[in-house]
């Protein structure tokens, strides 16, 4: 059996990257494994593993009959049992081909990673795409209320969808695996030894509303409670960001980090991770790194955050733009250090329990090869080898 990811680039975004980190993996495991992507980008091309086939389509235009030709002339010469759309559009390529093949397509699963659109173009598209998922074998889901959702809003069958939760490598995402102790990285980074720190990541939108951390912070401020705030990433809000910063007289506890290619370090610094996002979010792999490195999070009710907190346990959630129960939660966690450290090691055996590499890529594996032998379990331990470091950023989670 041979199976093939379909994306529509290799641009770094989390399912993106994903992808990338778990097709190298099945190939080290033996798999036939292939990875097809529409156009360019090719950023990620780096990082995939050298004994796996990639095959770029050359897309042109809003729909490319030539890359459709190409990509069924691939599934022929490769004999490709089951073709795995990440996101939609890459469905109509999928589709098309299956169409031409008749009683020979291959199976088609689709990997759907938003929850909610917001904008009319994108839910206007829904009346192509949804007619679409209905005829696919299976439909992938990244958290239950995305589930819960698209099967009730656009009639898929629930028996022929699943979930399957973003996975960390904690064989990677480790405090263990960086060099510098969390006292030196506060050093290098001009960080007070003694301040409790927050820290976000993720790319400067609009959805991710850094300026609410921003704002409660100021709020914590006035409490007489100083906490310092780490911004990860770079992006159109950054003006507005930096705005925010000197409009509420914050510029001695908020510090704009810019684009990183390794977090790591960054979170070792901090003390919780904060998730500020009031749309997009499906399940968020910046959070869950967080946890693996051992940081209690605080995240904003979207997506399935609910399910990866376990709300007074690991972390907190809040409403999406309450800044004020945001500031309550991170005044509790700076208030008392003991119940961060407990949080923070609660929220590295949840990962370890149900959000591990090696369980995601089991999940993927029971996909695209389910006659398979049981899964190999050093895959994890190999998978750093997907890992490699990148002039871009992590941030587009």
């Amino acid at each position: 059996m041979a199976a093939l990811f379909l994306l529509n680039s290799l641009t770094i975004g989390g399912s993106e990257r994903k992808i990338v980190r778990v097709a190298n993996a099945l190939r080290q495991a033996g798999h036939d494994i292939h990875l097809a992507y529409l156009s360019a980008p090719h950023t990620l091309r780096a990082e995939l593993d050298p004994e796996l086939p990639a095959i770029h389509l050359n897309r042109s235009g809003k729909f490319s009959l030539a890359a459709v030709s190409r990509l069924k002339r691939y599934i022929i010469a490769q004999n490709i049992s089951h073709v795995a759309c990440v996101n939609l559009y890459p469905l109509l390529y999928a589709k098309a081909v299956a169409w031409q093949l008749g009683k020979r397509a291959p199976i088609i699963s689709s990997l759907v990673n938003t929850t909610d659109f917001h904008s009319l173009k994108d839910e206007l598209q829904m009346l192509l795409y949804a007619p679409l998922l209905r005829r696919t074998a299976s439909v992938v889901f990244g958290c239950r209320l995305q589930q819960q959702q698209w099967c009730a809003r656009y009639g898929l069958a629930a028996a022929s969808s699943r979930v399957i939760y973003n996975g960390v490598d904690q064989s990677h995402f480790n405090p263990e695996a960086v060099t510098q102790t969390r006292e030196q990285l506060r050093r290098l980074y001009g960080l007070p030894a003694d301040a409790f720190i927050t820290i976000i990541v993720g790319q400067l939108r609009p959805e991710k509303r850094q300026t609410d951390l921003i704002r409660a912070l100021a709020a914590v401020a006035s409490r007489g409670q100083q906490v310092h705030a780490l911004v990860v990433g770079e992006g159109v809000c950054r003006g507005e960001i930096e705005r925010c910063i000197v409009d509420l007289g914050v510029r001695d506890s908020v510090h704009l980090m810019g684009v990183r290619a390794d977090v790591r370090p960054f979170l070792m610094a901090a003390d919780v991770f904060v998730l500020s996002s009031t749309a997009v979010e499906t399940f968020s792999n910046a959070a869950l790194e967080a946890m693996a490195m051992g940081l209690p999070v605080v995240l904003s009710r979207v997506g399935g955050a609910a399910e990866m907190v376990e709300a007074g346990r690991n972390g907190f959630l809040f409403s999406p733009g309450n800044v004020d129960e945001l500031a309550g939660h991170i005044a509790a966690l700076a208030g008392d250090r003991d119940l961060t450290r407990k949080m923070g090691v609660a929220a590295t055996n949840r990962i370890r329990d149900s959000f591990s590499f090696t369980k995601m890529l089991g999940e993927y594996r029971s996909l695209l090869f389910p006659r398979a032998s049981n899964f190999m379990p050093s895959v994890e331990k190999e998978s750093v080898r997907a890992y490699r470091p990148l002039t871009g950023s992590q941030a587009d989670r």
